[in-house]
């Protein structure tokens, strides 16, 4: 069958034949004819004659060379016979305006053009009617039905082509959720001709008279939805436009925060990025859009990797910034372009200088200009220097900070700015030298007023620096006159402990401290980054040389913590914590013997033996069993990490305090990762795989070997201390973990 031959029921066969086979002349004549018989087959038609008649009237619509007669059947009676039983064809209104002008061409070229008038009058009431049907059933496919056909609005009525009109309170009717309908009048205003204001004024008042938290949902995933598509830029002003709530609305303003940050670090659709920032900036007080598209940028920006995306967002932040009104986000913005400025020239970026320059011509009228370049010069070549080796002593931050304090705190406007700018964007590794700076930048209620509002910003850093800060405010005013500025970081040290400054909720683990928390995870993050760094250099040796490389700095590493202990204490101040880590081998190798023909198979199996005591009265010893794999390199760093998945039931068979440490290079950071065994049991099913895991998969669910011992191992969070398990620790058992690494912890009772 020939397309646009669909074929008609038997009941009205004998009509359609006798329209189609009509002389020019009778068509007209026999008009009223064919509408007795056509009214007659309706009242009498079943349901599937009527779907058969629909889909063969369409088809000959739709294409195909037909006869006047035929063309005035169709589109006279096409309420009677277009009838949306199915889904609606595309482009229906734009097929029908087409065969209607057919119609009048044809008409005139028969010399019939005094009925032409009359006969258009009532086939554009038809093509009225079918449009309205089409939509009460499928309103969702607005845009479908009209594409291809101008449109106009004057308040009321949809006119498209001059002629066919669409009755909006008849679209929407009388439900309250409509925002799906609107939503589809919404897609209409780039076709839209005439009226376009007056359609979104119609589209907003709707809006809002739905009650916000039934449609907010709704609109935010349609919201973004358009953000994930290349061309949905130019509907976001439309849409916000629409639906003026969503401008204060907090949750989207943070989502679309966090995403921009994702494809910023995961090199995202520059399209999307370029969604995001456009999005963000239309957000209104109190929401901060643009202190949002700013968290995305000092959140995601690295010294090692290309940094394209981040100028496509920071051009659209300054587009928007007020640096008068903001001269914190300005100086901000200043210390990022200073970073890809020096970004941009390790990678011989042509327009470095002149993208620097051009950053700060949009800032050279502010009075304290010249103090925000320095500043953010000094903060980029300083904090990448504070998370090295290169690490600054002690008097030399001391010096640094004073030099920040004189030139800052004599303005207050310098003062907010760089309040703002040091508690956000100094790295952890300097988090004390900028708390240090802005307790000495605060002086009068002013500030902490707006310490105390920085306490809602977009950034997490912020928030926890805020409160820290807040608690010595609070309680320090009380007991003493406002501190100087210590004169090394020793006494700084000191200083912030006895004020209990940094003290927030007690820790996070049962040791209830947090200064020894982060002590401790500082330095079993120092091993985990110098092994990582290193990693390129030793990869070729197996995994026994590298785990006994790894504990031993483990070991020096727990040594060195007392001395570290005793910086935080004063002079005679008992250690509240004492640890200590020792590792042996269950079995030494013998230089020159072969190894075993049916050993274990590849990797290295260890037990962290952890013995807890709290005041000589509370006790807990406890085991994990960890298995250690190194990545492979064959030319490139293999995409998977070789392990059976044997080796995983076999921990997991043991016990559930399992864990599998993958020993890898630098990768997002310098780190080891550390995966529960059950996890990675999963992830092999996943990817339906006995004897790897993904090097990605494994990289997504995994956590430092650093944050594991600190917060899961130190933290008591994991262990098994069941006889069954510890008896495998002990010298001389059978079926010994390749490496038993012993930590015992004292505690004094408070």
């Amino acid at each position: 069958m020939q397309p646009g031959d669909d074929k008609w029921p038997g009941s009205i066969q004998a009509l359609y034949e006798q329209v189609t086979g009509a002389s020019p002349d009778a068509v007209l004549s026999s008009r009223p004819q064919w509408s007795e018989q056509l009214a007659e087959w309706v009242r009498s038609a079943t349901l599937d004659e009527r779907e058969m008649a629909q889909t063969a009237a369409w088809s000959r619509l739709d294409s195909g060379e037909r006869s006047p007669g035929e063309l005035l059947f169709l589109l006279a009676h096409g309420g009677e016979l277009l009838w949306p039983y199915t889904a609606p064809p595309r482009e229906l209104l734009h097929r029908l305006i087409s065969r209607r002008e057919q119609l009048v061409l044809a008409l005139n070229a028969q010399g019939q053009a005094e009925a032409v008038g009359p006969l258009m009058e009532q086939v554009g009431a038809e093509v009225s009617k079918v449009l309205t049907r089409y939509l009460k059933r499928h309103p969702e496919a607005l845009t479908e039905l009209v594409l291809g056909v101008r449109c106009t609005f004057d308040g009321r009525v949809l006119r498209f082509h001059d002629t066919v009109e669409l009755d909006l309170k008849f679209l929407l009717g009388s439900e309250k959720r409509v925002i799906g309908r609107l939503d589809q009048l919404r897609a209409l205003l780039p076709h839209l001709r005439e009226g376009r204001d007056k359609l979104v004024a119609f589209i907003r008042e709707r809006a809002a008279r739905i009650p916000w938290r039934e449609c907010r949902d709704v609109l935010e995933e349609k919201l973004f939805q358009m953000v994930a598509l290349p061309e949905g830029r130019s509907e976001l002003r439309g849409f916000l436009g629409s639906y003026a709530s969503g401008k204060g609305e907090a949750r989207w303003c943070t989502r679309a925060s966090l995403l921009l940050t994702r494809n910023l670090e995961e090199g995202g659709a520059l399209a999307v990025i370029e969604n995001l920032s456009e999005l963000l900036v239309y957000f209104e007080a109190p929401v901060e859009g643009l202190r949002g598209a700013l968290q995305a940028l000092v959140a995601s920006i690295h010294e090692d990797k290309e940094l394209e995306r981040h100028r496509v967002v920071a051009d659209k932040c300054w587009e928007h910034l007020k640096p008068k009104a903001e001269p914190g986000l300005a100086l901000v913005l200043l210390w990022l372009e200073e970073r890809i400025f020096r970004v941009g020239l390790r990678q011989g970026s042509e327009d470095a200088f002149e993208r620097r320059n051009q950053a700060r011509e949009r800032v050279r009228e502010l009075p304290v200009a010249e103090a925000l370049y320095w500043l953010a010069e000094e903060c980029a070549d300083l904090w990448p220097r504070v998370e090295s080796e290169r690490r600054p002593g002690a008097d030399e931050l001391a010096a640094w900070r004073q030099e920040v304090t004189r030139r800052f705190a004599k303005k207050p406007v310098l003062r907010k700015a760089a309040i703002e700018f040091f508690l956000w964007c100094a790295p952890d590794a300097a988090a004390s030298e900028a708390e240090l700076v802005t307790l000495s930048l605060v002086k009068t209620g002013t500030d902490r007023r707006q310490l105390r509002r920085l306490g809602e910003h977009p950034s997490t850093r912020v928030r926890f620096r805020v409160r820290a800060i807040n608690a010595w405010l609070t309680h320090g005013a009380e007991s003493a006159p406002e501190p100087a500025t210590p004169a090394t970081l020793t006494g700084a040290l000191r200083h912030l402990r006895a004020a209990g400054a940094m003290t927030l909720g007690g820790g996070r683990t049962w040791l209830k401290d947090r200064d020894l928390e982060e002590l401790l995870l500082g330095a079993f993050s120092r091993v985990e980054r110098d092994f990582s760094a290193r990693y390129p250099e030793h990869f070729r040796e197996d995994e026994a040389r590298l785990v006994t490389r790894l504990l031993e700095d483990l070991r020096h590493e727990f040594e060195s913590i007392r001395s570290d202990l005793s910086i935080l204490l004063s002079q005679g101040q008992p250690v509240p914590l004492e640890l200590d880590l020792q590792y042996r081998r269950a079995r030494e190798p013998v230089e020159g013997e072969p190894a075993p023909e049916n050993g274990r198979p590849a990797g290295v199996e260890l037990a962290f033996v952890l013995k807890v005591e709290v005041d000589s009265f509370l006790t807990t010893k406890r085991a994990v069993l960890v298995l250690a794999r190194k990545l492979e390199h064959r030319g490139e760093w293999a995409p998977n990490l070789r392990l059976g998945r044997e080796q995983v039931d076999g921990l997991l068979g043991q016990t559930e305090a399992s864990f599998c440490l993958f020993l890898v290079p630098p990768s997002l950071r310098a780190e080891c990762w550390m995966v529960p065994a059950r996890l990675v049991r999963g992830l092999m099913d996943a990817q339906g795989s006995l004897s790897t895991v993904s090097r990605e998969g494994a990289q997504r669910v995994a956590r430092s070997l650093a944050q594991w011992m600190t917060y899961d191992l130190l933290g008591l969070w994991t262990g098994d201390d069941r006889p069954a398990v510890l008896a495998r620790t002990e010298p001389g058992a059978e079926r010994s973990p390749d490496f038993i690494v012993e930590i015992s912890v004292r505690k004094r009772g408070q």
